[in-house]
């Protein structure tokens, strides 16, 4: 018999949404992260798209942008840990999308 995990990840195989799904999970624990060790510019940073490796974080003003930049490679590296299986190589910040 098997696992849930694994007919899960058979039927989004199957239908293609495998990278929508990971894509989901990862904005998901980018958002928990930014909740949990920024706070105070939380609500100006949305994580946006992850596509081709690449996480897009909206910043709504600069000082968070500034405060984010400063702990992206924290990020990261707990985005590596949490979702192994999801190559993520880097974080953009855009402004003011």
């Amino acid at each position: 018999m098997d696992h849930i995990s694994s007919l899960l990840t058979k039927v989004l195989q199957k239908r293609g949404l495998t990278s929508h799904a990971e894509a989901s999970l990862l904005i998901l624990r980018c958002r928990e992260w930014l909740t949990e060790h920024l706070p105070e510019c939380a609500q100006e940073l949305h994580p946006q798209t992850f596509t081709d490796g690449v996480l897009a974080i909206s910043c709504d003003h600069s000082i968070a942008a500034q405060e984010c930049r400063q702990q992206t490679e924290a990020l990261l590296s707990h985005l590596r840990e949490v979702c192994p299986g999801i190559a993520v190589e880097q974080i953009r910040l855009l402004r003011g999308v």
